[in-house]
């Protein structure tokens, strides 16, 4: 007579294998008891949400270093920003665990499959809403995995467009700083021809006054006029013209230099402005650079990874997404198993103690079907003892009202005029 086989040690089981059931939101303590196959479906559920974990640090990691690091050099020569390294591992770890925590959840609570390996419209219908959870996150994650796949080609065409971009910023920065400083140098040489054309007026009246001196100095030496040498009227006369000439000629200057001193100092303002261009020509094209090296955030390397990389980023994202809501998929096509009745099991129990019972009634009711009609017996009985206490309580309140009746007649026929009260005289009617 043969043996039947033995079963295998069902305890057994590693702290990896723990590890991918807790993953996958999975109890151990039943598929510790459960056969190889189901352990190793939700051995898989579990590595499906760990590996989205995995890559929600690497793909949160590098939008944040993208989004933080320093951007003081071009895309091509920047160096690693240790300090924002870290940092950016840092906010990655706490969004892979924000991730892994909303993806563990998603598939604990999807339901179980109907038996069979297919899903049902019934089902479908059902996980669309965690469906739509999932799509979200993938989408998230694989934005930044797209760009840092295709980084080398992407920097190379950022690299391109920033140069670009900074040839038109200069070019803009060069024609409004050239248009101020012709703006300026017209002004000054307005300034400098008003100036030059007074200093020709006076010019011109000094070589009067000059003549005039020659021609008394002449009249003085008899060589001109009347033709007598010495200082008579006609000396005399040349002598008043020539005062009064050099006395206009002060005057001028003393009017001119008070109407002129408002127009050298608007010209020398000019003066001033030109030379301070060049600074500001130079720290134009400062800005320009920062402007132009901020062409490096992470929507514009999606956006370049759109451009350059042709269905490449969709398939990325269609990975992602395939990884994403797998698991919900799979949990939906999953045999029922050892572990399935092992759970329900459980939970009926655990209802059992607490006196629920699950009728299993179906019905229609409201457009709504497979309704249960679920009993909750301590419930009930808790309902039934606190009727109970209210009727006994309302019973015994009938009974003392009722004995204390029959004491209030007897007292009233034994002697009746206790209970009538006097008048207003203070006579018994």
């Amino acid at each position: 007579m043969t043996e039947a086989p033995t079963a295998p040690h069902l305890g057994a089981a590693g702290p990896i294998s723990r590890f991918l059931w807790f993953c996958a939101g999975a109890d151990a303590s039943l598929l510790v008891q459960c056969p190889h196959s189901d352990r190793v479906k939700y051995q898989g559920i579990g590595g499906i949400v760990l590996a989205t974990a995995v890559l929600a640090l690497t793909s949160g990691s590098y939008a944040f270093y993208a989004v933080f690091c320093p951007k003081d050099q071009t895309v091509l020569s920047q160096d690693i920003h240790l300090p924002t390294v870290f940092q950016s591992l840092a906010a990655g770890l706490v969004w892979a665990l924000i991730i892994f925590n909303i993806d563990r959840f998603i598939v604990s609570s999807t339901g179980k499959s109907d038996g069979s390996d297919s899903i049902t419209w019934t089902q479908f219908s059902k996980a669309i809403p965690r469906i739509i959870m999932a799509l979200i996150i993938g989408v998230c994650i694989s934005a930044p995995l797209e760009i840092r796949i295709l980084q080398p080609e992407i920097e190379a065409q950022l690299e391109l467009e920033q140069n670009e971009y900074l040839q038109r910023l200069n070019a803009h920065s060069d024609r409004l700083i050239e248009a101020r400083r012709e703006e300026l140098r017209k002004r000054v040489q307005g300034a400098q021809d008003r100036l030059d054309g007074r200093g020709d007026y006076f010019e011109k009246r000094r070589l009067e006054i000059k003549e005039q001196r020659r021609l008394l100095e002449l009249e003085a030496e008899g060589l001109s006029g009347s033709g007598r040498a010495g200082r008579g009227p006609a000396w005399q006369d040349k002598h008043d013209t020539l005062d009064k000439m050099e006395q206009e000629l002060e005057l001028d200057r003393a009017r001119d230099k008070e109407k002129q001193a408002p127009l050298e100092a608007d010209q020398k303002t000019w003066k001033g402005e030109l030379e301070t261009l060049e600074k500001e020509l130079a720290a134009a094209r400062q800005s320009n650079l920062k402007q132009a090296r901020n062409l490096d955030g992470l929507l514009k390397r999606i956006q370049v990874s759109h451009d350059i990389g042709g269905s490449v980023p969709w398939w990325i994202m269609l990975l992602l997404l395939a990884i994403e809501t797998g698991p919900i998929f799979f949990k939906m096509m999953l045999v029922r198993g050892a572990y399935d009745y092992l759970d329900e099991n459980l939970k009926r129990l655990a209802a059992a103690r607490t006196g629920v019972e699950s009728l299993g009634y179906v019905f229609t009711a409201e457009g709504n079907l497979e309704l249960k009609d679920d009993r909750f017996h301590q419930a009930e009985e808790r309902l039934k003892a606190e009727l109970e206490r209210l009727k006994l309580q309302g019973e015994l309140t009938r009974e003392v009202h009722q004995r204390y009746a029959e004491k209030a007649r007897a007292e009233i026929a034994a002697d009746p005029a206790k209970f009538v009260q006097a008048d207003g005289a203070g006579r018994k009617p």
